[in-house]
């Protein structure tokens, strides 16, 4: 599931401090989540998740791919996101999906890299995808029109939105072939594991 973020307790502004994420794990004391941005341990985040609602809490636990959030409510708000997560579960379908019928859909890995031909690069979170574009939230938010490369495809942005920015492929990509070619160099990976080694964080 695709959601929101808000780092810190101030405004939120767009690739500033206001990021997608994707929810990797939830029970009613924490959540875990895959994002482009990793808050300090510690911090405040506020985060919002469609059906099951508006969560807050402290970033207990930096991750290689993103950040556990210790989830701070009463007993009344605990019950009540235990109820919202049965009724969730309760309705999803849990049916493999082909992926090359749908028109778009979640990359097993959505953290990747943006990079732009000056070889400035940041890390990324690809919301969802097809073989002609993708969603993407990132710590920026780009121009309309400007070229930029996710893992190994070149594209073109051509929408912004709350969370990020839409980006259209210069050409079709294989669907059998597009996850691995958004995926990140081996040699941005590697650095990200060593930032972050086993047990890293808490």
């Amino acid at each position: 599931m695709t959601g929101r973020y808000v780092i810190g307790q101030q405004q939120s502004y767009p690739g500033v401090n206001l990021f997608g994420c994707r929810l990797r794990m939830i029970s009613s004391d924490a959540f875990r989540v895959t994002a482009a941005i990793i808050p300090e341990q510690g911090e405040t985040v506020a985060a919002s998740f469609g059906p099951l609602g508006n969560l807050s809490g402290i970033v207990e636990r930096q991750l290689e791919d993103g950040f556990l959030v210790a989830i701070e409510q009463d007993d009344a708000g605990r019950d009540k996101l235990n109820a919202r997560i049965t009724a969730f579960s309760e309705r999803l379908w849990t049916g493999a999906l082909d992926r090359r019928a749908d028109r778009r859909f979640m990359p097993r890995n959505p953290r990747t890299v943006i990079s732009r031909p000056d070889n400035w690069s940041q890390p990324c979170l690809i919301l969802d995808c097809s073989t002609v574009g993708a969603a993407v939230s990132a710590a920026f938010l780009p121009a309309i029109g400007e070229v930029v490369t996710i893992g190994k495809v070149t594209a073109e942005v051509v929408r912004l939105f709350d969370v990020g920015f839409a980006i259209r492929f210069f050409e079709p990509q294989d669907a059998d072939e597009i996850e691995a070619l958004l995926e990140a160099p081996d040699e941005w990976s590697a650095m990200v594991r060593r930032a972050f080694p086993a047990g890293a964080g808490g």
